[in-house]
Formats: C-alpha cells, sequence, structure tokens
C-alpha cells in the first residue's frame, strides 16, 4: 500500500472512533519514513485526546522540522502553546497568527485563537471577532457557536448571545450548553418566565427521596454505611484536575459503582427506581426541550464530592446529561436547615465559567438534607455555597446520558 492511501486509511480509522487501527496505521508509516509530516499529525492529535501532551509535543516538532509550512502542525503547535497554563500568551498569539497567515480558510486556528483571548487573556471582546469568522467558514461547527454565545453573556450582549443559542439549537435543538446559556441570555434580558419554563423548577427540577436500600434499619444507617464506603473507595483521587471539574478543594471518587459493596449496591438500585420515576412522571409537553429529549435507554455516570470546610463546587453543568442529580450522604454540623446564609446549600440558576449574575436570574437553593436527592434537566445551573467549620459533606453526583 502507498503511504498516501495508508494514510487515507488511517484517518478513517481516526474518524469512525478506531482510534488504535488509526494509530497501528500510523506507526506503520513512521517506521517507513520517521518524519511524515501528516503521520505525526494525525499521531499528535490522538496524544491531545488521549492527554498525552508530551507525546503530542515531540510528534509536532517532528512534522514541523520535516514541513516547516504545514498548516495543520502549526495548528497543533499553537494550540499545545495556547494550553500550557506556564507559557506565556504571546507566543501562543505568534503561533496562531502563523497557522492564519498559511491557512485562512479553515475554521479550527479561528476558533483556537478566539480561546486563547477568552480563556488565557480574559478578553472575551478581542475573542469575539475570531468566533465569527470560525463560523463563517464552517456555519455547522457548534463549539465556535458557544463560545461566541459565552463571550457575548460576558460582555452583557445577551441578544447576540440569545442568537448565537438559536443558531446551535436550529443544528440540535436539546444542545445542553445551548440550553444553559439560552436560559442566562432569557434572565438578563428580563425574560424570565421563559427562562424559568426551561429550569421547571418543582417539576423537572426538584427534590426527592430515594427509597430506602434493602438491610438497613433506617437511612441514616445505610448513610452511614456508604459514607464509609465512599472514604474507602480505591478510585478516591484528592488531585483532580480542576479543568475539568468543578469543584474546589476535597476529594472526588470517580466510577462510584465499580466498587463491590453492599451500600453501594444498595444505591445504584435505589437510584435507577427513583430515575425510572423521574421519567414516568414527566409531562406531556412534547415542546419542551428536556421533554422532548427523553431518552429511552440510558446509561449512568455516578461519581462522589467530598467536601470540607472553605471546599466548594463552582457554578456548572453537565455537558453530557440529559437528567443530573446530586444524592447528599453526610453533612457536617454546620449545614443546617435554619441557617440564613445558607451554607453548603445547593443554588440554582446562577450562572459559571465566567459568566456574571446580573440580578435576573430567578435564584432557588436547597438545603442537602442527608437521604436527599436532587434531580435536574443537565442544563440547569448550579453550584454548591462554600461552607465553614469542620466536617465533610459527602455528595453522590450522577449523570443520565441517552444511547
Amino acid at each position: 500500500m502507498q503511504i498516501a492511501d495508508a494514510l487515507r486509511l488511517a484517518i478513517q480509522h481516526f474518524n469512525a472512533g478506531r482510534a488504535v487501527d488509526g494509530t497501528d496505521i500510523c506507526a506503520r508509516i513512521l517506521d517507513l519514513h520517521p518524519a511524515n509530516p501528516a503521520a505525526n499529525v494525525l499521531l499528535a492529535r490522538q496524544a491531545l485526546r488521549d492527554g498525552d501532551r508530551a507525546t503530542a509535543r515531540r510528534h509536532v516538532d517532528t512534522a514541523l522540522a520535516e514541513a516547516a509550512d504545514y498548516p495543520a502542525a502549526h495548528e497543533l503547535d499553537a494550540r499545545l502553546k495556547a494550553e500550557d497554563e506556564t507559557a506565556d500568551p504571546n507566543t501562543a498569539e505568534r503561533a496562531y497568527r502563523r497557522t492564519l497567515t498559511l491557512a485562512p480558510g479553515q475554521w479550527a486556528p479561528w476558533y483556537d485563537g478566539g480561546n486563547l483571548h477568552q480563556a488565557r487573556r480574559d478578553d472575551p471582546a478581542a475573542a469575539v471577532p475570531f468566533y465569527r469568522r470560525a463560523l463563517t467558514l464552517a456555519p455547522d461547527e457548534i463549539p465556535p457557536a458557544m463560545n461566541l454565545a459565552t463571550a457575548q453573556l460576558k460582555l452583557g450582549d445577551a441578544e447576540a448571545a440569545l442568537n448565537a443559542c438559536a443558531h446551535t439549537r436550529a443544528r440540535d435543538p436539546n444542545h445542553i450548553r445551548a440550553l444553559a446559556l439560552e436560559t442566562a441570555a432569557l434572565y438578563d434580558l428580563g425574560r424570565a418566565d421563559e427562562a424559568d419554563r426551561l429550569v421547571g423548577w418543582g417539576g423537572l427540577t426538584r427534590a426527592v427521596e430515594l427509597p430506602q436500600p434493602d438491610g438497613y434499619p433506617d437511612i441514616a444507617a445505610f448513610n452511614h454505611a456508604f459514607a464509609a464506603a465512599i472514604r474507602r473507595h480505591p478510585n478516591r483521587r484528592d488531585d483532580w484536575d480542576p479543568s475539568k471539574r468543578a469543584i474546589r478543594g476535597g476529594a472526588v471518587v470517580t466510577d462510584l459503582l465499580a466498587m463491590d459493596d453492599p451500600a453501594i449496591r444498595g444505591f445504584g438500585r435505589a437510584l435507577d427506581s427513583a430515575l425510572r420515576a423521574y421519567v414516568r412522571a414527566l409531562p406531556a409537553d412534547a415542546e419542551h426541550p428536556h421533554v422532548a429529549a427523553t431518552p429511552a435507554r440510558w446509561a449512568l455516570d455516578v461519581w462522589a464530592n467530598i467536601l470540607g470546610a472553605d471546599d466548594h463546587q463552582t457554578g456548572h453543568i453537565h455537558n453530557l446529561g440529559w437528567l443530573s442529580g446530586v444524592y447528599y450522604v453526610a453533612m457536617p454540623g454546620g449545614v443546617r436547615a435554619d441557617d440564613p446564609e445558607q451554607q453548603g446549600w445547593i443554588e440554582f440558576n446562577r450562572p459559571g465559567y465566567g459568566i456574571p449574575h446580573r440580578g435576573g436570574a430567578t435564584l432557588r437553593t436547597l438545603f442537602p438534607a442527608a437521604g436527599m436527592a436532587a434531580l435536574f434537566p443537565s442544563y440547569v445551573w448550579h453550584r454548591t455555597i462554600p461552607f465553614t467549620g469542620t466536617g465533610e459533606r459527602i455528595s453522590v453526583a450522577f449523570d443520565l446520558h441517552p444511547r
């Protein structure tokens, strides 16, 4: 097989999600031609998807040494420099300018350049023209529309942000981030009734009690055993990546249900029962995006958060879910139902990700009573109000993913 044909086949594999097959073909190409720019770029992209920045850097450098003006290699070079928080942002900006000079008609460098201004330079105004240019070149691409809407909300241009959300929802009516940003824009525009309908407080967003798992005299005994299982879980991590999670401080337990433990198994069964009851109780409202997207089948992603004093979760949404929620296992003494400051409570509708709350949102709170779960559409903004004092706040978060 000729190298050009092998590269086409490798690209087909990568595009179809067959990374192992694509990587294998590229490796064989490099056995024959170690400096092949295209194969090195394909492997660099896969390394970035795998979180291996060092390998990506090595392949990019090899590609550029062989082909100094190869646009795809310059695009990855700029992205690596932009994502390196220890590097000077000016270095990344020069790399993007070089990429755009070589390939002005490609949308991705414009999008990445916008991200550099918005994320690294905290300059959403400078990012806007980059996102607009990306959308001009690729109108069906959703990421630049969503980051454009975010920048416009930061700048106070809610009407423009709403237009960007409509642009996305015309292509994906139930897009989670578009619905979240649309909610924030509607609140900013004084259209609280429309935003509140999306949130569905008391119906789509509500507190529920999970069925008590068998084998325990009461819910307090179950939660005591459940908390102990969470604390000793082998997946407990104190060194999580803050760019990928909303938690600030504390510890995370990923893939919670993977541990074979009676309390964890009991929780899994109780959660499944509560989720099925939620779906059965949904109103017959085909015009509501959350209801319209109700899945017939789903998978669950479940993890635990262990917070101490001053730890909290910033405002966020769950991009990959349809329905999300949190079950409260244990609360420290300082988190009280009669606390006027509502320390440790969960708050809804205040936007996150650097989007300011301009006073128009209908803020809602729930006291996180041990044994209670809060359920909400995955696009609903939520955060944990920080608390002081001693003790641990243990909760279990989950996403229901359509499949």
